[in-house]
């Protein structure tokens, strides 16, 4: 076969692949009275999002990748929240979290604070809702410390805002969720 032949068969395929993929697109969202995205059983939920910042103090166990969190407190200021973190060759870093939230490789010395902030307190700063704010106690130098950070959770969350917003039913989340997708046989 010349070159030609081949170059029109691999475009031919390419077209038919595209056209059935539209088609399927199509044919799912074709359902009737749904025309957009199925939002069966939602209900509606109050999301509390931070207005206060916090200071997650730490103390690095093994190098670069292992922390345990020493203290947590509440600052006015939430684009003011650091990380302060004492090395094990005795220095101080202090972090941005505004600065670690939008560039990730800015902190490449200190690998694992990420995972340990993401169960702290400081979690405030980066997830937009307060219900996934949750300190983990195995993340904490000691029990005071812990105790501590979960009774300033509940201060974080009296001074939040609040916000509805629908959440979709068990029944649209997900792809094949839907009855379109049910498999039938065996």
């Amino acid at each position: 076969m010349n070159k030609k032949i081949i170059t029109g068969l691999a475009l031919t395929k390419k077209i038919t692949l595209l056209a059935a993929v539209s088609a399927a697109l199509t044919l799912q969202n074709c359902g009737g009275e749904n025309v957009g995205p199925r939002i069966k059983d939602a209900t509606q939920e109050t999301v509390y999002e931070s207005t206060k910042g916090v200071v997650t103090e730490v103390e690095e166990v093994e190098p670069g990748n292992d922390y345990k969190i020493i203290d947590e407190r509440i600052i006015d200021e939430k684009d003011k929240s650091i990380a302060i973190v004492h090395t094990l060759e005795g220095t101080t870093d202090t972090l941005s979290l505004k600065k670690m939230k939008s560039d990730e490789s800015s902190y490449s010395r200190h690998s694992g604070l990420r995972g340990i902030l993401y169960y702290s307190l400081a979690a405030s700063y980066f997830n937009r809702s307060m219900r996934n704010v949750t300190p983990n106690q195995s993340n904490y130098k000691n029990a005071s410390a812990y105790n501590k950070s979960t009774g300033l959770k509940n201060d974080l969350k009296s001074s939040a805002t609040s916000r509805k917003v629908n959440v979709p039913g068990r029944s649209s989340r997900g792809y094949g969720s839907g009855k379109s997708f049910r498999s039938f046989g065996g």
